[in-house]
């Protein structure tokens, strides 16, 4: 599978942006991105765990090819290609396989910066080539402020 860009521009601050799906050769920047955001303790699955260049290998090629099953839907963010943010949204399971499960990230130094929103609409466009998605579903802890004033709901809705 290669790798599509789905979004090239520059943001408003002379940033170059691209948004794409990942590929093999993302993985070291891929775990490093994720062991920081785990440090930071900012309401995702990893608390201050940290993920192996191993598991993240494996985790990747898995989600590649669920990606090209059409089973989920996962985009990198590149700010000055540098990794700034990544999102995805993966089916459920059997009963539930109708529904995807949304999920973002972004780096501390580029939040607020509207590059969260530009993500999130790309990965919320992308899932239309999802044939078996109808719903989409959003966790948020209730402590996440930045997703709640972000309106990420809202825009969900929209």
């Amino acid at each position: 599978m290669k790798p599509k860009s789905v979004y090239k521009g520059r943001s408003q601050n002379g940033l170059d942006i691209v948004i794409r799906y990942p590929k093999m050769g993302d993985v070291k920047s891929m775990c490093d991105y994720m062991n920081k955001v785990s440090k930071e303790k900012t309401y995702i699955t990893w608390q201050g765990e940290k993920i192996t260049l191993k598991y993240e290998k494996e985790y990747l090629k898995g989600q590649r090819e669920k990606i090209k099953n059409k089973e989920s839907i996962k985009l990198v963010l590149f700010v000055n290609r540098e990794l700034a943010g990544i999102s995805d949204i993966g089916m459920g399971k059997k009963i539930k396989s109708h529904i995807g499960n949304f999920g973002i990230t972004i780096a501390k130094k580029y939040r607020g910066k509207g590059l969260g929103k530009l993500l999130m609409k790309n990965v919320l466009n992308e899932a239309k080539k999802l044939p078996r998605l109808k719903i989409i579903t959003l966790e948020v802890f209730s402590k996440n402020k930045n997703a709640i004033e972000c309106q990420v709901l809202n825009l969900l809705y929209h």
